[in-house]
């Protein structure tokens, strides 16, 4: 092996390690995020839910803001993910309409994480609130997140023969607005209610195709 070759070779292998560390703190500081808050939680608990020292955080992250905001884009992915690789499942099943609507909508199905997907979502929220900076980067995930539900929304319609009575990005808008609102009310209260805002407004806002002629 060359000199070269065996620089490359070790280049490599720190990227791995790195993309690896990024990927751990990502994925172990949701939770911390959830129930701490992006102001309240230390970085000692974050390098801690990850198992690394600070020198681990400071090498990918320059602060925590950076940090959740890589949570968030993550979520965003992973939905986008699960909405490319489950949504035809999802139609092909013995689920009625309402139930597949509703599961596009929440994301997952898993109630605890989606708490957390929740709590991450309005502390990024709160923080574009304050800073301008913070809602240039928020703006086009949220963008990407409503783009990939608008059109498995569409899907879904088409599947069923039914077009909506409204526009696509508003029908999308709304149920997720909806949605956030009830589930935001939800994690205030402690209260476990049934959620039917979504079935509710996909009959409202739906009808049969009109027919081509």
């Amino acid at each position: 092996m060359t000199e070269q070759t065996s620089q490359a070779t070790v280049q490599d292998a720190d990227k791995r390690s790195r993309t690896a560390t990024r990927r751990r703190l990502i994925a172990s500081s949701e939770g911390v995020f959830a129930e701490k808050g992006i102001d309240g939680a230390s970085i000692g608990e974050l390098c801690a839910a990850a198992g690394f020292t600070r020198g681990a955080f400071y090498s990918n992250f320059a602060t925590k803001l950076d940090l959740a905001v890589a949570v968030f884009e993550n979520l965003v992915d992973s939905l986008i993910d699960r909405l490319d690789s489950e949504l035809e499942q999802w139609l092909d099943s013995d689920a009625n309409t309402d139930e597949v609507v509703t599961r596009i909508i929440e994301g997952v199905t898993d109630q605890s994480s989606n708490m957390n997907v929740q709590a991450v979502r309005l502390e990024l929220f709160l923080a574009a609130f304050r800073s301008s900076e913070v809602r240039e980067v928020v703006r086009p995930l949220r963008g990407k997140l409503y783009g990939a539900v608008e059109n498995a929304l569409g899907r879904v319609a088409e599947s069923q023969h039914l077009e909506f009575t409204i526009p696509a990005a508003d029908m999308t808008r709304l149920m997720l607005t909806s949605y956030s609102g009830q589930l935001t009310d939800r994690m205030a209260m402690g209260e476990n209610t049934d959620q039917r805002v979504i079935p509710t407004m996909w009959l409202a806002f739906t009808r049969p195709a009109a027919q081509k002629p």
